[in-house]
């Protein structure tokens, strides 16, 4: 049976697997794809976004019970969700007027946000990383505090 530890691993290393899938490889290969336009592939970004980021939330709300029941407050998952609360308040909403612009044929001219957004996510991949060493740490002291 998997240990409370085992479980918060697996949501750590899940959640950062998800991402580094979608925003590391799904989202910039699509670009490659000779056939598809510009404006849809920014059209398939909206809904791949969308849904990574309820797969996100369900994955920091599964971790944070599991740390709640606990009665521990990891950091790292703290602070992915406040990575991905940046992401989708401050981030998102400029991003979404820059494809707005791309779609209706107009300029997308300012800073690149994209790259704010691809640093977020290479942060919060980090702080996955580092909760899944943690928690292997916070088990291995766990099993030999109870020999």
């Amino acid at each position: 049976m998997k240990s409370n530890a085992d479980w918060v691993r697996t949501i750590a290393l899940l959640w950062a697997g998800i991402v580094i899938g979608c925003s590391f490889v799904a989202t910039p290969a699509k670009f490659y794809a000779p056939s598809l336009t510009l404006s849809t592939a920014l059209e398939v970004g909206r809904v791949t976004f969308r849904a990574l980021l309820a797969a996100e939330i369900i994955l920091l709300v599964c971790g944070v019970v599991l740390l709640v029941h606990r009665r521990q407050r990891l950091p790292g998952f703290w602070i992915a969700g406040l990575v991905l609360a940046v992401q989708w308040l401050a981030v998102m909403p400029l991003l979404n007027i820059r494809t707005d612009a791309v779609i209706q044929g107009r300029p997308a001219n300012g800073p690149p946000y994209h790259v704010f957004y691809i640093v977020l996510e290479a942060i919060k991949v980090v702080i996955l990383l580092a909760t899944v060493v943690r928690e292997r740490q916070y088990a291995q002291n766990s099993d030999q505090a109870s020999l």
